[in-house]
């Protein structure tokens, strides 16, 4: 390196070597310089610390003028860059003038072509004109008509930090890295803002020694200059692969870095400033294409995320339960998110859509969400990576989010999304001793790891916890007006109490009075007094029809048919089952489970139900040797039947006319316990239900209980699958 200067606070480092840079600060002072500029330079003094238009006058000659316009009109319009072909010395050069920060970048390089032929460029609109929003390979194809390299590629970089070759075109026709993933170590966050700088970077030959670069202003960043190198990582990974020249161009969405379209060469190719910049502006408005195209779908996406809401608002509202309504909307919430499968858990209770885990491995995985985690929302596209080893089976999916409705761990909405599975290059930089940094390439098969969820779908899922919240919310006023109302009701049923203590105290008093009077004068008493006291009982006996007349209009005013839905009853069958057989001490009692059914009905009037019946079938069948309760249910009609049959003590034939009253109980009950209310009951809640239900007895033998729902309309058919 041939140059006299000296600088005692000078800072070098090293930049590529086909251009020349000099960089100024606000008074045009030199502040930086490269190699090239000092070896050229005819005067040898100290190029630092001179002034510009002084020192170079005979660098640019004639062109100075043209330059230090350039450079007033970056300083007072405050414009951002010009670009100058001048002649330099009989030789034409691009000279770039670029203004960041507080500093001029003046940059040059030679001209290697005087134009770019029309035919060309014709071909290149042509090529954009017809290219589709999505079609990235088109574009790669395009700008190797422009470029002429070995292969043209387009490198996605993902949320995950991992990068994907999504599109490529190659002079041979062979596909070299389309499909390819790389780790995440092949784009770290400083390569990451390498490449975000600059609209493009370009290398024409990564195996020539770069220049030094001289500057005194630590305020200068040279990573905004095209000589800028290329990272160590990426130089070490083109030899690597045998590549020799190679250009980068950002491809920015929404002013977010998006990816880069890479050209490679296995041998040097210089590409002139005006292909690089043609190369620039395509690219940009096949971006402006797919931008255009992105913010189309994400229109038709937020239609469409519009038009669920407002169906899921509508189901929640009509359905009593929210559950319901997201069961029969499992399709569109599995949609919404792309995923592949989703399952509910609602206290107990499983609903399965597409690909989803069998009901005893989810049981375990719900176990372990609510041991683990207690997020609202919870995510991972690595769940079977990160947790496989916590499950007996194998996971048959390996991404999962979930919603956890509610404050308790009782509900929860999870979604699954099926491996990913791809080949990945990893790579790792070594330092190795007495040598120079190695670069060691490899390629492993990606498992266990699924798409991310990405911002989109979250926010879906997010939104859908509002709307619940919203639901439930309302429906809690709805349960508070409708307590307020019962309270009101309970007070009036207090006053119809009294009412009827008080109201039919005189009637029956003159009753017992006329038939005390009839009893102690039946022999002397003459016939218009008889008659008298009988006027008076008729009276009586009326008043005291239309007294309980009243009471029972009123009632039936009152009253209303119960609200019915949907209610799957696997699980709470099993569970009133097994509570009261502990409460009881039966524990020898087994029970078998068909087939069970959902009904059409209200939750609590459902657990009304088969409570009492159930707690009779253990109660009245604990006796026996081996005590047995069969539970099993059919469609019938337009009825779902279930049967519940013990083999306990039986109940009389001439007791079963009387099994509905209240207060009433068979005479070979003996000790065990009970108050007679029980199947009384369970007759008026099937009764509102608008169901009903028949018994069949026979002392010593046991009992079956038959109970028939009738069906509103077809059930969920995830209901259908428990």
């Amino acid at each position: 390196m041939n140059h006299t200067f000296q600088s005692n606070n000078q800072t070098i480092i090293t930049l590529q070597s086909f251009g020349s840079l000099v960089i100024l600060d606000r008074h045009f002072n030199v502040v930086g310089v490269t190699e090239s500029v000092v070896n050229d330079h005819d005067a040898k003094e100290n190029l630092l610390g001179t002034h510009f238009f002084d020192s170079f006058s005979n660098t640019f000659g004639e062109a100075l003028s043209k330059i230090k316009n350039a450079v007033t009109d970056l300083l007072e319009n405050r414009q951002s860059r010009h670009i100058l072909p001048i002649k330099m010395r009989k030789e034409r050069v691009y000279v770039k003038l670029r203004r960041h920060d507080e500093y001029f970048y003046i940059e040059w390089e030679q001209q290697h072509k005087k134009y770019i032929a029309a035919k060309k460029i014709n071909e290149l609109n042509f090529l954009l004109d017809t290219i589709q929003p999505n079609n990235w390979d088109r574009v790669c194809s395009a700008i190797n008509k422009l470029l002429n390299y070995d292969r043209v590629f387009v490198l996605q970089v993902q949320e995950t930090g991992y990068s994907s070759v999504i599109a490529e075109h190659t002079a041979d026709g062979q596909a070299h890295f389309k499909g390819m993933e790389f780790s995440k170590d092949f784009m770290p966050e400083e390569v990451l803002s390498y490449y975000r700088s600059y609209s493009y970077r370009y290398a024409p030959n990564i195996n020539i020694d770069g220049q030094e670069f001289y500057y005194t202003d630590e305020g200068i960043d040279p990573v905004s200059s095209l000589l800028s190198p290329l990272p160590e990582l990426h130089r070490l990974f083109l030899k690597k692969i045998n590549v020799q020249s190679a250009l980068f161009f950002r491809i920015c969405i929404d002013d977010d870095f998006w990816g880069l379209v890479v050209a490679q060469n296995d041998e040097e190719r210089v590409v002139d400033l005006q292909q690089r910049k043609l190369c620039t502006f395509a690219i940009q408005a096949a971006t402006s294409k797919y931008e255009s195209h992105v913010k189309q779908n994400l229109l038709e996406r937020t239609e469409l995320l519009k038009l669920a809401e407002e169906e899921l608002k509508r189901s929640l509202s009509e359905n009593k339960m929210v559950n319901c309504a997201l069961i029969q909307h499992m399709d569109i919430l599995t949609q919404l998110v792309n995923a592949d499968g989703l399952a509910i858990f609602n206290q107990g209770d499983v609903f399965n859509y597409g690909h989803s885990p069998q009901k005893a491995q989810f049981y375990e995985i719900i176990q372990f969400l609510q041991k683990h985690t207690d997020k609202a929302l919870f995510k991972d596209y690595n769940f079977r990576l990160n947790h496989q080893d916590n499950f007996n089976d194998k996971l048959d999916f390996a991404g999962l989010m979930y919603l956890k409705v509610g404050l308790e761990n009782d509900y929860y909405l999870v979604w699954f999304r099926k491996e990913n599975r791809n080949q990945v290059m990893q790579m790792e930089l070594k330092n190795e001793p007495h040598e120079n940094k190695q670069l060691k390439i490899w390629e492993d098969m990606r498992y266990d790891v699924a798409k991310p969820w990405n911002d989109a779908e979250i926010n879906f899922v997010l939104r859908l916890n509002q709307i619940i919240k919203e639901s439930i919310f309302a429906k809690l006023k709805e349960r508070q007006l409708l307590n307020e109302e019962l309270l009101i009701l309970n007070n009036e049923l207090e006053m119809f109490t009294h009412t009827l203590s008080h109201d039919l105290k005189n009637p029956l008093s003159i009753l017992k009075m006329g038939i005390q009077f009839l009893q102690q004068h039946s022999d002397n008493i003459d016939f218009t007094k008889i008659n008298t006291w009988y006027q008076n009982f008729s009276r009586s006996v009326t008043n005291i029809e239309d007294i309980i007349n009243n009471m029972v209009q009123l009632s039936q005013h009152r009253s209303s048919v119960l609200d019915k839905e949907p209610l799957p009853m696997a699980y709470t069958i099993q569970r009133i089952f097994q509570e009261n057989s502990i409460l009881y001490n039966v524990n020898n009692c087994q029970p078998t489970f068909g087939t069970l059914l959902p009904i059409w009905g209200e939750k609590s009037a459902a657990y009304q139900i088969f409570s009492n019946l159930i707690v009779n079938a253990i109660k009245y069948s604990a006796q026996a040797d081996r005590p047995l309760v069969t539970i099993d249910s059919s469609d019938e009609d337009d009825y779902t039947h279930y049967q519940i049959k013990d083999n306990g003590i039986g109940i009389p034939s001439d007791h079963l006319p009387h099994i509905y009253e209240m207060f009433t109980r068979a005479d070979n009950v003996g000790s065990i316990p009970g108050t007679g209310i029980g199947l009384s009951l369970v007759k008026r809640i099937m009764e509102r239900l608008g169901g009903s239900i028949e018994i069949e007895s026979e002392v010593g033998i046991g009992t079956v209980v038959h109970l028939y729902f009738p069906i509103v309309k077809p059930f969920p058919e995830q209901m259908l699958l428990d």
